[in-house]
């Protein structure tokens, strides 16, 4: 039997549910309120028909990968055909097809660490061997993150056949450079190695550039984004995201995605599209979710200079990864939940080098927030002063 493990996320997440008296800073779904009525009453409408009783296009809604090719092109300055474009359930949806699609058993797959864990489970699901390089600079003073070119290049071997990554990160909410992605793209360009670069959270961005590798893909083999709109729109639930992958790879994706699922939800597009028409949202949760992260800092920066934690400020997503005193954060976030009603994800469920922190996701009602980022304040002042 394959042997895959359910997500610290989800675990912790599941504590938090089934109490409402626990407040989650887990899973990494946006939840605050938001002036999203465009979208619901556009969905109204729909569900007024029967556009979405019906089977749609396996590749996505023709006027949703309009929509898309026409947002990206004028975003990045390039021109994305809507053939390369295909609407999956989620970043998921995307990432169980291209694994399924370009994997054999035994292939590796580069992960640099910390990475999402569904990146390692999809690996395994297509019988690959993850393979984990440490992000983690050296510096016994600061916790600093980067993508490691060089690491990457050193653990490559003959049977490597992806690099898959996030970009802005999770969980470390880093971006990487310029410089070393044009280094990795050439890379992948030169050992005919599949880039698959995860861009959940390209707007939000606080600090710092943000370099897409949209640009690259029309005239590559290798490249291949993939996106949602859970995070720019608040629509985790709805299950819609997108791929955008080069030419050659098109047709068969396209008939991998209608074996695994006939067609994106049907309903769900239209609340996308909806979406991508209303960019007023995004801009309102991008700014709401940049005072969090300010009020994260705000709290947590005097246990930082005390010593007790340590953490590199956010310059993009909606994360802080927090290293603590604790060699396994497991048994810290139960204990969290029971003594202070808080759950946090441990870091060991993002790779082998990240055991001793923990992911506070700060993309949730400001009051809900704020009552949290108190409680550990209490708490980590309490355990470790």
């Amino acid at each position: 039997m394959l042997e895959i493990k359910l997500s610290a996320i989800k675990q912790m997440e599941e504590f938090a549910r089934n109490n409402p008296n626990i407040i989650s800073l887990s899973q990494g779904g946006l939840k605050v309120d938001a002036p999203t009525g465009e979208i619901k009453d556009s969905v109204q409408k729909i569900l007024e028909t029967n556009k979405a009783d019906y089977y749609g296009q396996g590749s996505g809604l023709l006027e949703l990968r309009e929509k898309i090719s026409e947002v990206l092109s004028k975003k990045y300055q390039t021109n994305i055909p809507i053939d390369q474009i295909i609407v999956t359930h989620g970043c998921n949806g995307a990432l169980t097809n291209l694994m399924l699609l370009l994997l054999t058993e035994d292939d590796e797959v580069i992960l640099p660490e910390p990475a999402y864990p569904s990146y390692t489970n999809l690996a395994r699901i297509a019988r690959a061997k993850p393979i984990y390089v440490s992000c983690q600079k050296e510096d016994k003073n600061k916790i600093s993150w980067h993508l490691p070119v060089e690491q990457i290049k050193s653990a490559t071997t003959n049977k490597t056949k992806m690099i898959i990554f996030s970009n802005p990160s999770n969980p470390t909410s880093t971006l990487a450079s310029k410089k070393d992605l044009l280094q990795l793209i050439a890379w992948c360009e030169e050992k005919g190695i599949y880039l698959v670069v995860d861009e959940v959270y390209e707007n939000y961005v606080f600090d710092g550039e943000f370099q897409s590798i949209t640009p690259f893909i029309k005239t590559s083999k290798r490249i291949i984004k993939l996106t949602s709109f859970s995070k720019d729109f608040g629509l985790s639930g709805w299950r819609v995201g997108y791929m955008v992958l080069p030419e050659n790879l098109s047709t068969m994706a396209y008939i991998m995605q209608d074996s695994l699922f006939i067609c994106p939800t049907v309903i769900s597009q239209h609340a996308a599209l909806a979406a991508l028409n209303n960019q007023h949202i995004a801009k309102y949760f991008h700014d709401y979710v940049k005072e969090n992260k300010n009020l994260v800092i705000k709290y947590l920066d005097p246990l930082r200079k005390k010593g007790i934690i340590n953490f590199q400020n956010p310059s993009a997503g909606f994360y802080t990864f927090i290293k603590v005193p604790e060699k396994n954060t497991t048994e810290l976030c139960l204990d969290m939940i029971k003594d202070i009603s808080v759950s946090l994800v441990p870091g060991g469920t993002f790779g082998p080098t990240s055991k001793d922190f923990v992911r506070i996701c700060f993309a949730r009602n400001r009051s809900i927030l704020e009552e949290g980022l108190k409680r550990l304040t209490v708490y980590w002042n309490k355990k470790y002063v």
